[in-house]
């Protein structure tokens, strides 16, 4: 449903709302540490980082002390901005599940009108789901943040 940049996407914003919140004397973490950390390819990441800054939901600053922050609080940047930011918001406007040209009500696919309905449920839940919310969920041990578990080994 999301492209590979989206996911890593995801995973760093709330990797830096965890990291906030625990070690608030950080301003910037590193871009090279969320790669590690989250096994992600240190060059995606990069240009993953870059089109959340163009979008505000990152802000990133070049120096010995540099890297990404969060733009604002992540009680602030819900998922749904980060989706946006990377794949656009295609999917939860028109876009036919099955990828059939001109799928719409007058030519409806096999599952036009149900994926109709879950296209306006999933977009709810991701406009609610904050990243401290979330952030609060990893830190916790409710979920884990990246494919493996370096993420959360780092808390214990």
């Amino acid at each position: 449903m999301f492209s590979k940049a989206c996911i890593y996407g995801i995973q760093a914003a709330i990797y830096l709302a965890q990291q906030h919140k625990h070690q608030s004397d950080r301003a910037y973490i590193p871009v090279v540490e969320i790669a590690q950390t989250l096994d992600i390819p240190f060059q995606f990441l990069k240009k993953v980082i870059q089109q959340l800054g163009e979008k505000n939901v990152v802000q990133t600053q070049r120096s010995a002390k540099g890297g990404v922050s969060l733009a604002r609080q992540g009680s602030e940047i819900t998922v749904f901005e980060v989706i946006v930011a990377i794949d656009g918001g295609a999917i939860f406007l028109s876009e036919c599940i099955l990828k059939f040209p001109g799928c719409g009500n007058e030519k409806p696919c096999p599952m036009h009108h149900q994926w109709a309905v879950e296209r306006v449920r999933l977009k709810t839940m991701f406009e609610k789901a904050t990243l401290d919310s979330l952030a609060g969920n990893v830190s916790s041990g409710l979920t884990r943040l990246g494919f493996n578990d370096k993420a959360n080994d780092q808390e214990e």
